[in-house]
């Protein structure tokens, strides 16, 4: 089954484009202040770029795609080099940042309907790479058993993240993966505590599916810009240049209408596959993305005072040297 997954080539959608209000903070004085997804997180590579790293692992570089802001070209456009103009869906402002996505993952659905697209987060740190890239190998295996064509990953870790968002599943749910009910969105510290005594797990981002199944969704919740998105992605591949979402495509359209697309559970249907111990933290605050930042630099203290050379980031398996990202 995994063989014939390879065969198939999945795609994967980077979403770099998810930024919030915070910026990094800085760990050594040569590094210049950057929205998190351009940090280093005291590595040799940005989060971005490890996230592109992970995604040729899952997809030939010539199906990865990238959603970003063009406000921070200066930041993301030198790791794009491999990706083509017209796999960048770039938007004017944070409101297109739900249409960039979907205007991807229509264009592949629009080159066949079962290809697979693994949706993948930049805005994330990861401390064992091997475990997660295991862990997107099975889901590409599990997937076709999936009756709803779509899988999302719960997390779980000995040290949970704060701010984070949980998944609840159905516990009475005899099949594997477990369906998800929904997802409770940063609860406080006692109710994160609650959910987690009652099963539920960290809310990844990361989503697994057909091409077909996403495209369907966006259809019904977006009937209208659908069309808009097609053209958009058409005109971008007929002269090989970037994809433009511009603010006129959202501002003619409702706020309530782009709120309205949702990827996760109970409106996208879909399963959930537990991953363990991957060291996973979607930096979701500032204050997750503080405390992440306090524990890279306490591990780096510690690995200098035993004179280790090598960074936590250094060591997660990412092989960012081949695809020129060092």
């Amino acid at each position: 089954m995994a063989t014939t997954h390879r065969q198939t080539s999945p795609w994967c959608v980077v979403i770099a484009d998810d930024h919030g209000h915070d910026w990094a903070p800085v760990l050594n004085t040569h590094e210049a202040p950057s929205p998190v997804q351009y940090a280093r997180f005291g590595g040799s590579t940005t989060l971005l770029q490890r996230a592109l790293a992970r995604a040729t692992h899952i997809a030939p570089a010539s199906q990865v795609m990238v959603t970003v802001l063009d406000e921070y070209r200066d930041f993301w456009e030198p790791s794009l080099w491999f990706v083509r103009p017209e796999h960048r869906f770039v938007c004017e402002g944070r409101a297109e940042s739900t249409l960039t996505s979907a205007a991807a993952v229509l264009k592949i659905a629009d080159a066949s309907p079962s290809n697979v697209v693994v949706i993948a987060p930049a805005r994330v740190h990861v401390l064992r790479e091997s475990l997660l890239a295991a862990a997107l190998d099975r889901a590409l295996c599990t997937l076709p058993s999936i009756p709803e064509g779509v899988l999302t990953f719960a997390m779980i870790d000995e040290e949970c993240g704060v701010d984070e968002d949980y998944l609840v599943l159905d516990r009475a749910s005899v099949r594997s993966p477990a369906l998800v009910l929904g997802v409770a969105r940063r609860p406080s510290s006692w109710v994160a505590n609650h959910l987690r005594l009652q099963g539920a797990m960290i809310a990844s981002g990361v989503m697994i599916g057909y091409a077909g199944v996403f495209a369907a969704h966006i259809s019904r919740q977006w009937p209208g810009l659908t069309r808009k998105l097609n053209r958009a992605a058409y005109a971008a591949t007929a002269v090989s240049a970037e994809c433009e979402i511009s603010s006129r495509l959202s501002s003619r359209t409702a706020r309530l209408t782009l709120a309205s697309l949702r990827w996760q559970a109970p409106t996208l249907k879909q399963r959930a596959l537990c991953v363990n111990g991957c060291g996973w933290n979607g930096l979701r605050s500032a204050r997750a993305v503080a405390r992440t930042y306090d524990y890279i630099a306490n591990l780096e203290r510690i690995r200098s005072f035993r004179g280790c050379t090598a960074t936590p980031a250094d060591s997660t398996g990412i092989d960012s040297a081949r695809l020129g990202l060092i």
